[in-house]
């Protein structure tokens, strides 16, 4: 309930899905982002991986497409094991996010390029105390 509130939005339907994180991939990413439904079993198989987190099967269709790879034979495993950063950067790239980057290191700019990677700004107070800290270290 804590991450994902707007889909188990009560203690009976969170209690039938603790623990299980296959089960809560396939509830949270049904019917999103070319997924199919639960059932379908998409949400695990094209769950989050990857230097940014690649989810859902529009993407991971659109990035294999982007590489010579058929979503129907490549193993979306691939992009943990052998393609984390070159999906981060494809995704970066396919939204022009260095774009808004640009504008500088502050919060208004975290705060754009969080809600186009993760469609919200969870976890956004986090990811702006850790970029001006690392990119601090880029820049001394």
């Amino acid at each position: 309930m804590a991450t994902f509130k707007k889909y188990f939005p009560t203690p009976d339907l969170a209690n039938q899905y603790a623990r299980q994180p296959e089960k809560i991939a396939n509830h949270v990413y049904a019917s999103r982002n070319g997924n199919g439904d639960e059932a379908s079993g998409d949400g695990w198989r094209y769950r989050g991986r990857g230097g940014l987190q690649l989810t859902g099967k529009t993407n991971y269709t659109a990035f294999f497409k982007s590489i010579g790879l058929d979503i129907a034979t490549a193993n979306a495993d691939l992009v943990a094991t052998n393609y984390s950063m070159l999906s981060a950067a494809w995704y970066w790239n396919s939204r022009n996010l260095s774009a808004t980057a640009d504008a500088g290191v502050d919060e208004n700019t975290i705060t754009k390029i969080t809600k186009v990677i993760n469609g919200g700004t969870n976890g956004l107070p986090d990811r702006i105390t850790k970029t001006g800290k690392y990119s601090k270290l880029l820049t001394t």
